[in-house]
């Protein structure tokens, strides 16, 4: 499903509330410098969980095409098509590109394409914790 530039700011609802594992298009907006990071529209996903963060606040972090894949790198978890047949293509979450985004008027309905499985999820929290320095808590080192 390509991005639905076709629906106006003035059209956008906000009924339904972002929930963890929901993947939302997402305007990035334009690259603000010379690093990698996302821009333009992508798709995101919901790794908060939004009964518990600040209302109107989202975190996410940004797929892309599987063939953006860097070998060997850790922080990309792929997701096959047949994993989740809404994706257009095989993807990678890049769980290296943590965002925190308002709901409004960043995720609109208009803008919902699917939830993913919990199994997607396990897959993507193991890297995320690490990109957090998460293992320095656990380490006996």
């Amino acid at each position: 499903m390509p991005f639905p530039h076709h629906v106006r700011l003035v059209d956008f609802k906000f009924d339904r509330y972002p929930q963890w594992g929901d993947v939302y298009w997402y305007d990035f907006g334009i690259a603000r410098a010379q690093q990698h990071t996302m821009a333009e529209p992508h798709l995101a996903v919901v790794i908060s969980d939004t009964r518990s963060t600040l209302r109107g606040t989202v975190i996410i972090v940004p797929l892309s095409g599987a063939e953006h894949q860097r070998a060997g790198y850790k922080f990309h978890v792929p997701i096959k098509k047949a994993d989740c047949p809404k994706l257009d293509k095989d993807s990678i979450v890049k769980v290296d590109q943590i965002y925190c985004v308002p709901r409004n008027p960043g995720l609109p309905d208009q803008y919902y394409l699917t939830h993913l499985s919990k199994k997607i999820m396990a897959r993507i929290y193991e890297p995320l914790l690490r990109v957090l320095g998460v293992q320095y808590l656990v380490d006996d080192k």
